[in-house]
């Protein structure tokens, strides 16, 4: 009895030894339990297949939870380890067997062409010629159109400083022999003032050449031929001459200035041909007093008129010129502003202007000669004056009229306003006070205005 009581006793001791050992060693370690755990994960885990295969030591994993939930973490990287296996799928074979040589690429050689291929570049030759040509045609025009105005100055300015004062233009834009000259406008257009004569005030020199700098002009008047234009503005006094409106022009200009101008169109509604008064067939007489026309064209003026037709544009002398119609959709205020002026439009040589324009500018200086002396008659006189007085009436009832319709579209814009704003209030009582006093307005509008007489009792 007591050789088995002394074995269990000695067992006792040493179970309550290794007790007292692990608690002294937590109670020292705080992650001393942990490390029980890295124990039991070291013993190997054996897999009882057909082959035993060595499973990797898994890294001790660390987490909060029970000791109960021991799993066995595998590693990733052999997750997929089962596709890998010969013996998973029987009688499987790879499509494409697997070669451990490389493959070789091979680099075809090209030849480096030196010389570059020019038929690739054919638009952007024609690009770069089309540009140098209109580079060149703007130069070369440019100073054709500059030499034509000097040329003109040349043979004409010793006329003009005959008959004015002060000829010409000064500063950096003029083109000129000496001091004073043509004021560039533009590369074909120049412009030239002159002033210090009796009966007018001054004349303005412009002269319209064909755009030779431009070569897309230069091409299209080969279709449609142009020539250079002189146009001559000489303004006329208020004192220099009686009311009337006259032109002479050639048949297919004088219908379109009839269409195109206000005063032709209001003052001369009826033309007539240039034979009845002794010009050319191929020119029109639009005329407001046949006693003016009769003074002006005189055997002197319809000779000069008759050789140098072909060179006349028009000649158009007016005391209430105001320039084109007025377009219809602008309701004008005010009456337009008129002037007394004569313009006179010629065509020019190719040699821009030489022994035809000396007599033309000779027959402007005698027409002013000639305005500055006419007196029309008293009876001619008053045609004209109530001829204006009517235009006038006729102008201020239309203006009148243009007025009353603006003010009926403001008053329609501020009834429809009052009516939107009336409908927008939730008040049945006053929509119903608007519509009858809306009712009240139309029949009154609508009920023909009678004048009331009164008669004296005898």
């Amino acid at each position: 009895m007591r050789s088995v009581l002394l074995p269990i006793a000695l067992l006792l001791c040493g179970v309550c030894m290794v007790k007292a050992y692990e608690d002294n060693t937590l109670e020292d370690d705080d992650f001393a339990e942990f490390e029980q755990f890295d124990a039991e994960d070291d013993v190997p885990v054996t897999d009882f297949h057909e082959e035993t295969k060595d499973v990797p030591v898994q890294k001790p994993f660390e987490s909060d939870k029970d000791i109960e939930d021991e799993i066995l973490v595998e590693d990733e990287d052999n997750e997929f380890e089962h596709f890998q296996d010969p013996e998973e799928f029987e009688g499987f074979q790879d499509s494409a067997p697997r070669t451990a040589e490389t493959p070789k690429i091979t680099i075809s050689k090209v030849p480096i062409l030196v010389r570059p291929r020019w038929d690739a570049y054919w638009l952007e030759g024609i690009l770069c010629c089309t540009l140098a040509a209109y580079a060149l045609a703007y130069a070369v025009g440019r100073a054709k159109n500059t030499s034509i105005a000097i040329n003109f100055l040349k043979l004409h300015k010793p006329l003009l400083d005959d008959n004015f004062t002060l000829v010409g233009e000064t500063g950096p834009e003029v083109v000129a022999a000496e001091d004073r000259g043509w004021r560039r406008e533009a590369e074909h257009c120049f412009t030239m003032w002159c002033s210090g004569r009796l009966c007018c005030e001054g004349m303005l020199l412009t002269l319209k050449l064909i755009k030779r700098q431009d070569l897309v002009h230069v091409a299209l008047g080969l279709v449609r031929p142009t020539t250079d234009t002189l146009l001559v503005r000489v303004e006329l006094g208020k004192d220099d001459s009686d009311p009337f409106v006259l032109c002479v022009a050639q048949k297919k200009i004088a219908t379109r200035l009839a269409k195109e101008m206000q005063d032709l169109s209001v003052f001369c509604p009826e033309r007539r041909a240039g034979d009845k008064h002794g010009l050319p067939a191929a020119l029109g007489v639009l005329s407001e007093c046949a006693e003016a026309t009769a003074a002006l064209l005189d055997a002197r003026v319809t000779a000069a008129l008759a050789q140098y037709a072909h060179h006349l544009h028009y000649i158009h002398i007016s005391d209430r010129y105001s320039g084109p119609k007025q377009i219809e959709e602008t309701v004008a205020t005010k009456p337009p502003d008129t002037e007394r002026v004569m313009l006179v439009s010629l065509a020019l040589g190719p040699d821009g202007g030489g022994d035809e324009v000396r007599p033309l500018l000779l027959l402007v200086f005698h027409l002013l000669e000639k305005i500055k002396r006419l007196r029309l008659s008293k009876e001619a006189l008053a045609k004209c004056e109530k001829r204006r007085q009517k235009v006038a009436e006729a102008w201020l009832r239309g203006a009148h009229a243009a007025r009353q319709e603006q003010a009926a579209q403001r008053r329609e814009e501020k009834r429809k306003q009052e009516k939107e704003r009336i409908l927008a209030e939730d008040d049945p009582e006053k929509q119903r006070r608007w519509e009858l006093k809306e009712q009240k307005r139309e029949k009154k509008r609508k009920t023909p205005k009678m004048k009331q007489l009164k008669v004296k009792a005898m």
